[in-house]
C-alpha cells in the first residue's frame, strides 16, 4: 500500500466513529464551547455526564430522556420522548434536541428557558 492509501484508510476509519447497535440510541456531546460544555443525561435508570467528544449508548427500549446543561447563571433542561421500538441505531446531539430535529421519531416534549 502506498502512504496515501494508508492515510486515506486511517482518515475513513477515524471519521466513522462508534457504531450504534440496532434499536439503541447514542447521545453525543459535540459542543465546541470552551466553558459550560458538559451535558447531563438521565434515561433508562442510568445517568451520564458527557464532556465534549464523549458519548453514551442508552439501554434498548428507552422512551424518555432528560438532558441538562448548566451555564453560569442558569441550567437549561429538556425532556425527549422516543418511540419504544427503533429499527436502527440513532444518534442524538443536544443541538438536535434544542431544534427538535431528531431521528427515529424522537421529539422534544419540554424545554426550560
Amino acid at each position: 500500500m502506498t502512504h496515501l492509501t494508508i492515510l486515506l484508510l486511517a482518515m475513513f476509519l477515524f471519521s466513522c466513529g462508534p457504531s450504534i447497535p440496532p434499536g439503541q440510541i447514542m447521545i453525543k456531546n459535540d459542543s465546541q464551547d470552551r466553558e459550560y460544555n458538559v451535558i447531563k443525561i438521565s434515561a433508562g435508570g442510568a445517568s451520564h455526564q458527557l464532556a465534549p467528544g464523549e458519548f453514551a449508548i442508552l439501554p434498548k427500549g428507552v422512551t424518555s430522556i432528560s438532558f441538562s446543561r448548566e451555564y453560569k447563571e442558569y441550567t437549561r433542561q429538556y425532556k425527549v420522548s422516543c418511540p419504544g421500538k427503533q429499527n436502527k441505531g440513532i444518534m442524538i446531539k443536544l443541538i438536535d434536541v434544542h431544534l427538535n430535529r431528531m431521528p427515529g421519531g424522537c421529539v422534544t416534549i419540554g424545554a426550560s428557558k
